[in-house]
């Protein structure tokens, strides 16, 4: 009997948070996309290990859900874009940003062989991911920027969830255009379909990937937080370093799940083209998305950059010159 009753006894007694350092975790990312190199490239190459951590990844598609899954406690951690936190703080939950590793839209608008360009996207289906999400925000604001309107140009964003559903749907003409990955963007063109826009040439800051996890982390056990974001920080070096191209290319190849490594090749490209060298969060992005998301969720209105963004331990790292270490090695 006190064999069972005893870690009933601690579990209830115990803080509740004890060191995620001193045990496994899961640390989840949102998107089946190269924006998550770095964390990906951590997890392989041990540098999360070298810090003192050693999380279990999981996929939780779409930043609403990740959002629900740190808030819950069901991870401490989460790569994940930036809206789906400022909505949550919008509501009261506590959700910060602690770098910032892509701070623009990474994405290729993609149209139907008779689509070229975005005046062609009136009165037509663009697909994307649920409401809420980086990609769903990213087809709102690139029509914002070309000066379309949904409603008045009666352009229909269909809520297609993951990547593979989107191309599918293009395909069987389900869809006029899908907004997806550059990586995606060669084999498509092949199959007779367009590019209409690469939004990383758009001069649109956006909150595309973040670390993220609650305040109360940072408060009760800053020591892990600060482990887990060398790891992130010390992939993102190593992913862009030339040197380690192949070893980049392998690692993304095997967990976007392609049959070949050449494959992998303009995944990788198209994450160089975004990965911020010293991964702050972009401010502007951040206000420029309070703004938007304003004009649908008045609620958003009351928050302010600096709410949910922390970067304190980015900053601590970066005076310490763990940076130049990293470039060094």
């Amino acid at each position: 009997m006190r064999r069972t009753v005893l870690p009933i006894i601690l579990a209830v007694c115990l803080p509740p948070q004890l060191s995620y350092a001193q045990q496994k975790f899961l640390m989840g990312y949102s998107s089946f996309s190269a924006n998550q190199t770095p964390v990906w490239v951590a997890k392989e190459e041990g540098f999360f290990k070298r810090f003192g951590t050693d999380p279990d990844l999981i996929l939780i598609e779409g930043g609403t859900r990740g959002a629900q899954a740190l808030i819950s406690g069901d991870i401490p951690i989460m790569g994940m874009a930036g809206q789906p936190v400022i909505s949550a703080r919008a509501r009261g939950a506590d959700l910060t940003m602690i770098a910032g590793t892509v701070n623009k839209m990474n994405y290729v608008l993609v149209g139907a062989p008779g689509m070229k360009k975005p005046e062609d996207l009136k009165g037509k289906r663009i697909g994307a991911a649920q409401v809420g999400t980086a990609s769903y925000h990213a087809v709102l604001l690139g029509l914002k920027h070309w000066g379309l309107d949904a409603r008045r140009d009666r352009i229909t964003i269909l809520q297609l969830g993951n990547q593979g559903a989107r191309v599918a749907s293009l395909q069987s003409g389900g869809s006029d255009a899908i907004i997806v990955n550059p990586g995606l963007g060669p084999s498509l063109k092949e199959r007779g379909n367009n590019i209409i826009a690469d939004f990383t040439e758009l001069p649109i800051p956006y909150p595309q990937q973040t670390v993220s996890v609650r305040e109360r982390t940072i408060k009760t056990d800053a020591d892990f937080v600060e482990k887990v974001l060398k790891g992130v920080l010390a992939g993102n070096s190593y992913s862009l370093d030339s040197r380690n191209r192949e070893r980049v290319k392998q690692i993304i190849a095997k967990y976007l799940r392609l049959d070949k490594v050449e494959k992998a090749e303009e995944h990788y490209q198209s994450a160089l083209k975004v990965m911020a060298p010293k991964p702050y969060v972009d401010v502007a992005g951040i206000t420029s998305m309070i703004e938007f998301i304003t004009e649908s969720d008045p609620l958003v209105a009351k928050v302010k950059p600096e709410m949910v963004i922390n970067h304190s331990i980015l900053k601590k790292l970066d005076d310490s010159g763990f940076f130049d270490q990293l470039v060094k090695r």
